[in-house]
């Protein structure tokens, strides 16, 4: 079965912990001067450009899906600036640590060891609870209480304010010293059919209508046909050319993605 091929959580959170272990001294040399004088900051903390971009990205976003096509007012560069007041250096970095372990160890991604069995930490959610067990401390130090909503998504919102790479880097570091490999899965598209494909038992059968109806639906599963090709080679070609492999992981780690609400 599936899930015999698959670490017991204690596995997972004994992996977990053994990363999270070396991840102070990890700080210490990734940030000499400390998080508040950091980049790193801004993950948390964005520019007032930064809140610009991403609020015209929304607002755009949102735009081209409303079908009033009415023109919102925008928000001025000038109607943001950064909030640097409530910084918190022992949490912020504790949870960048713990929102990048959630995009290497979930998002369909996998970790396994050398004999193939994989740490699975289950679904996107528990993925997130157990990155909150792991990194919450004590439950009643307020600093890190922390939950699974914390984690959920990992980088997703955050990810184009600054370098996650050399966070990433040490997590990978990690996992080779422990003869684990990691699995990346790409990102499959899937079309959703809003159309009302059923015919209406009380309306005169019209045989033009069931035409367009089912050319209609026959472009619909064409194009998931090709989007799944599409996906299937990817991973085909990745298998065979590892060089091809990491140019890709590179590009996800460094990049993202870009055009999220």
């Amino acid at each position: 079965m599936e899930f015999e091929n698959n670490r017991s959580e204690a596995d997972c959170l004994q992996l977990l912990q053994t990363i999270h272990n070396g991840y102070s001294k990890f700080l210490v040399d990734y940030l000499p001067s400390g998080w508040r004088k950091s980049d790193c900051v801004q993950f948390f903390h964005p520019t007032a450009m930064q809140q610009y971009e991403e609020n015209k990205r929304i607002s755009e976003n949102l735009q081209r899906l409303s079908r009033k096509g009415e023109q919102q007012k925008r928000r001025l560069l000038t109607d943001y600036e950064q909030d640097l007041t409530d910084v918190n250096e022992e949490k912020e970095p504790i949870t960048l640590f713990g929102l990048c372990l959630w995009d290497i160890f979930s998002d369909n991604h996998s970790v396994v060891d050398s004999e193939g069995r994989t740490f699975d930490l289950g679904s996107f959610r528990g993925s997130a609870v157990l990155n909150a067990e792991l990194l919450k401390g004590n439950p009643n130090d307020e600093i890190f209480n922390m939950d699974y909503l914390d984690f959920y998504m990992g980088t997703i919102w955050i990810q184009n304010r600054g370098n996650l790479q050399p966070v990433y880097e040490y997590i990978f570091s990690v996992l080779e010293n422990k003869n684990c490999d990691w699995i990346y899965s790409f990102p499959r598209m899937g079309l959703v059919n809003f159309s009302n494909s059923h015919e209406n038992p009380h309306e005169e059968y019209d045989p033009v209508k069931a035409i367009e109806r089912e050319l209609a639906n026959k472009d619909i599963d064409d194009l998931q046909r090709d989007l799944d090709r599409i996906q299937h080679n990817m991973r085909r070609l990745s298998t065979g050319n590892q060089r091809l492999l990491c140019l890709l992981t590179e590009v996800f780690l460094a990049t993202g993605q870009q055009d999220i609400l």
